[in-house]
C-alpha cells in the first residue's frame, strides 16, 4: 500500500536540508531496535536504516523499515524520507513509499480493515519523533549550540 505521511517544519529548507542528511547518514551508528512503532496496543523495537541520497542537490535519503523481532508478523515499509520547501520560513518533511503485509492474503485482508489505519498511525508517530529531532538541531545550530 502507499503512504504519503507530511510534517511541517517552522524553518525553510535550506536548514532543514543538512541536518536531516546528517541524521539520516548517522543511522548506522544507531544501535539495531533505538526506534520503535506502536500499533494495536503492541509495541515493536524496528531497524530503520537510510540508503542513498535522493533529489539534486540531495534533499532526503531512501529508507527502510522493518522489525526486529517477530518480522515476519509486521509490514515492511520502504520509501523516502525528504524536504519539500513550502516558503523561505518553512518545510515539511515527507515521507512517502510503500508497505508490504505479510500473512498473504489473510494479511491483504486485514490491511483492507483494521492495519491500514494502524501502519500509518504508527508511521505518522515515527515521522513526528523525526521531526522533532530535526527541529530541535536546527533551532540549536541558529542559536549557536
Amino acid at each position: 500500500m502507499k503512504i504519503r505521511l507530511i510534517e511541517t517544519l517552522a524553518s525553510g529548507a535550506p536548514f532543514v536540508v543538512p541536518v536531516l542528511l546528517r541524521r539520516l547518514d548517522a543511522l548506522h551508528k544507531d544501535p539495531a531496535g533505538s526506534h520503535t512503532l506502536s500499533a494495536l496496543g503492541a509495541t515493536v523495537k524496528i531497524a530503520l536504516r537510510a540508503g542513498d541520497h535522493v533529489g539534486d542537490p540531495p534533499d532526503g535519503a531512501h529508507i527502510d523499515l522493518q522489525a526486529l523481532e517477530g518480522a515476519a508478523a509486521f509490514p515492511v515499509f520502504q520509501g523516502a524520507l525528504r524536504v519539500e520547501p513550502i516558503d523561505a520560513f518553512s518545510s515539511r518533511l515527507v515521507l512517502a513509499g510503500n508497505y508490504r503485509v505479510p500473512l498473504g492474503v489473510v494479511g491483504s485482508v486485514a490491511d483492507r480493515t483494521i492495519l491500514a489505519g494502524a501502519a500509518k498511525r504508527s508511521l505518522r508517530g515515527l515521522l513526528a519523533e523525526i521531526r522533532t529531532e530535526v527541529a530541535t538541531s536546527v533551532l540549536r545550530r541558529a542559536s549557536g549550540g
